[in-house]
């Protein structure tokens, strides 16, 4: 019998590639928990715009770091980083094999590498939020100025990542892309071995189309439209996710259902680009088609765990 003990698979890439079923059938075959690195999963309630794992799934194999949290509550990648480190420590303390699984790749890269530790003033973060909330744009553009590299990884509408990066621009004259070259993610945390999961850019463009239609079939608009009712307010960082905030606008009458369709299509797609951009320039990522290849993963996950 293999021995999962201190060893880490992690199965990255963008949407629409077949991360969630990969990561069950390798939890099947070696013994695997799935620890989700979704930023999005995270959140109670918010379940089919962020496509998690369907329950069938989740039944047969044991899922961590889903539902984890209520909707207004704060999450981040130092939250994630250690919420994963006791996961994992769960999970190899029954000789199982963690599977780390999710897009998100800020969280899988300070899961692996951890992260750098910068000070923090108040007084500074909230009157660059103030400048933010004025105008969101114009501070996009004065971050884009002054940090591309990182401008070009973060959404305008994430007011979050916005702040902190100029936060730290002006506490410490350094960008956060200078940061994290200089000080941050030099010696991994772990034995692990990373999956990278893509696919020919029509192909994996026709499948994020086609799971738009489907999540909306399933009843994605009235999953929005009963958080709305129950009192969650539309400025909480879940509803800034892709999907959510263009459903918002057709509940509220300012676009019609053609219109929201084709801008989740459209955005869906621009994000999974940046994904797979994000995740090329990680190192030592072993990149493969599923279920093409799937023989050939298993093959490299049964080396790496032998």
């Amino acid at each position: 019998m293999l021995s999962n003990i201190n060893k880490l698979l992690a199965i990255v890439g963008p949407t629409c590639t077949g991360k969630s079923q990969l990561s069950v059938d390798l939890s099947l075959e070696f013994g695997g928990e799935v620890v989700n690195a979704d930023s999005m999963q995270v959140y109670k309630h918010f379940d089919i715009g962020t496509a998690k794992p369907e329950r069938d799934a989740q039944a047969g194999v044991s899922h961590h770091l889903l539902d984890i949290i209520e909707p207004h509550e704060e999450f981040n990648a130092a939250m994630f980083k250690d919420w994963a480190d006791r996961a994992i420590n769960a999970i190899w303390s029954r000789n199982n094999l963690p599977i780390i699984v999710g897009g998100t790749g800020l969280y899988v890269r300070a899961l692996i590498y951890g992260l750098f530790a910068i000070d923090e003033k108040i007084s500074v973060r909230e009157e660059l939020k103030k400048l933010y909330h004025n105008d969101p744009r114009g501070f996009y553009e004065n971050l884009r100025a002054i940090d591309p590299e990182y401008a070009m990884r973060i959404n305008c509408r994430d007011e979050r990542r916005m702040v902190r990066a100029m936060e730290v621009y002006q506490l410490t004259g350094l960008t956060m892309s200078e940061w994290r070259k200089k000080h941050g993610f030099r010696e991994p945390r772990y034995e692990v071995l990373t999956i990278g999961l893509r696919k020919a850019r029509s192909e994996l463009y026709a499948k994020i189309d086609a799971r738009v239609e489907e999540m909306l079939q399933r009843g994605w608009i009235e999953e929005v439209r009963s958080l709305v009712r129950a009192g969650y307010d539309e400025r909480l960082k879940p509803f800034t996710g892709i999907g959510y905030r263009e459903i918002l606008r057709y509940l509220r009458g300012s676009i019609s259902y053609e219109d929201m369709t084709d801008e989740i299509k459209k955005l869906t797609r621009r994000y999974a680009k940046r994904q797979f951009t994000w995740f090329l320039k990680e190192e030592g990522t072993a990149w493969y088609e599923y279920p093409d290849d799937l023989d050939s993963i298993r093959q490299k996950v049964a080396g790496f765990l032998s």
